[in-house]
Order: structure tokens, then sequence, then C-alpha cells
């Protein structure tokens, strides 16, 4: 089955997990201390799961459906849009108090354990969506000899 793979599904296969690590890092800002802790942690979570087995979808359908199909485009639209969706979901709730750790707070270090954490999820999402945004446009499906 992966003989048949593309570039493409590889990438996309990089993306999932880029994902993974977004999650990691999500967990890990949010676990520090009770004062960092998201409100709405499990619908993140939730949507960024969702976002990574649509990525495996659009890694797997072209198989069957050959390349640039309708069921893999949309996959990657949609992961794409959950992922910066969950980005933002990560970093609004706490942009006061990143701001905080570069002025006034900078001796905390709970703060900056959060912050680490959302910079690794950042990262991780945003890596995630630029690879699939790299995939959409090539080839999903080797052809065949």
């Amino acid at each position: 089955m992966f003989k048949k793979l593309a570039v493409s599904s590889y990438i996309i296969l990089f993306a999932v997990v880029a994902s993974i690590v977004g999650i990691v890092g999500l967990l890990v800002s949010h676990g520090v201390a009770n004062a960092y802790a998201l409100k709405n942690i499990g619908l993140v979570v939730t949507l960024s799961i969702i976002g990574t087995l649509l990525c495996l979808v659009a890694s797997f359908v072209p198989l069957k459906f050959g390349n640039h199909d309708f069921v893999s485009t949309i996959s990657i639209v949609g992961a794409v849009a959950l992922f910066m969706v969950c980005f933002g979901m990560m970093v609004e709730p706490r942009i006061l108090d990143i701001g905080g750790l570069f002025s006034y707070n900078s001796q905390n270090a709970l703060g900056w354990s959060m912050f680490t954490g959302i910079i690794v999820g950042a990262i991780g999402y945003i890596l995630a969506c630029l690879a699939l945004i790299v995939a959409a446009f090539m080839p999903s499906k080797k052809k065949a000899q």
C-alpha cells in the first residue's frame, strides 16, 4: 500500500506528526497551572483530532480515487481550517499573559512554561498547515508503470 503513495502523501503524513506535536504542546501549556488552563480544552483537542483524521483520509483516499480527487481536497481544506481554528483558540486567551511575561512579569516560571508549550503547539499547527498546502498541489498517487 505504501509503495503506491507519492511524495505528497508522505508530506501529509508529516502534517499528521506535526499536528500531534501541536496537540502535545496544547496539552502541556494547558496543564502547567490552573491559572493557565484553557476553558475549552475539550473542544480544541477534539477539533485537532478531527483535523488529524482528515489528514489521514487525505493521504490514503487517493489510492482508491486517484490524484486530486474531491474527497482528499475537501479533507485537506477542512484540516487546514480546523488547525487554524485550534491555533486561534490556543493563543487568543493567553495573549495578555504572554504580554505580561515580556514586560512586568518576566520572573514567572510557570508563565514561561505555558509560553513554551504555546510556541511548540503553534509551530506544530503552522507546520501542519504549510505541509498540507504544499501537498495539495502535488500528485498523491504514483503513476502505474
